[in-house]
């Protein structure tokens, strides 16, 4: 995959990420589903002595979690499947799952698609233009592009423009998919997870360009 595909493909997946990251949020009580560290600090809170009742579904959130990061690992070298596309097919059939998820669910267990979905993601599209860059959360992004801003303004080195320029992008791309959730689920409800589907067919459409599979299926067509 060349760099112009690859930082085109990125900047999608990081608005999907956005729009699961904010979808978590508007519809469950203020929950992210993207990340673990609050999920953990709940659960250690739990083992020293504090009594909840979501303490099954938190501890099936991590495990859910750590399935989908570990099958990132296994997924290639079993199946042979590409995990880059693997990944768009979970996001899929995660906003499918949503959009019809009853209302009388837990807010965790609700969630559990996206737990799934966004640990896969995590680790299928880790990087762009060469630097580690997640496409689910913003808190490193946020950092590698103050930083390189800011070595920038002391240095006047281009690389560091062009590093915190990349960073830049992920982060706006990212909250222009939560922006995007709000508006689908402020006029749609959790059916708005649907209008996600349409940057999954698009980031599909550009990884079988990418992998130049496109030509190939057209003239597998053209024989049929």
């Amino acid at each position: 995959m060349n760099k112009k595909a690859e930082r085109h493909i990125h900047l999608n997946m990081a608005l999907i990420g956005g729009f699961f990251g904010g979808f978590a949020v508007i519809n469950h009580m203020d929950l992210l589903a993207s990340a673990q560290t609050s999920n953990l600090i709940s659960l250690a809170l739990i083992l020293v002595g504090r009594s909840s009742a979501e303490a099954l579904a938190r501890a099936g959130a991590l495990g859910i979690y750590i399935l989908a990061l570990a099958l990132t690992v296994m997924v290639p070298r079993i199946l042979k499947w590409n995990n880059q596309l693997a990944s768009i097919a979970i996001d899929v059939l995660a906003l499918i799952s949503l959009a019809f998820m009853p209302d009388t669910l837990d807010h965790f267990v609700a969630m559990y698609p996206i737990f799934f979905a966004m640990a896969y993601q995590w680790c299928s599209f880790p990087t762009s233009e060469g630097y580690v860059s997640a496409t689910i959360f913003s808190t490193n992004n946020l950092r590698q592009c103050v930083t390189a801003f800011t070595a920038y303004a002391c240095d006047r080195d281009p690389k560091m423009l062009a590093k915190a320029c990349m960073y830049g992008k992920v982060l706006l791309m990212f909250h222009i998919g939560v922006a995007f959730s709000w508006f689908a689920c402020q006029f749609f409800g959790t059916r708005g997870a649907l209008l996600a589907l349409l940057p999954c067919m698009t980031a599909l459409v550009q990884m079988l360009v990418s992998l130049h599979a496109v030509p190939f299926l057209l003239r597998k067509a053209s024989h049929i």
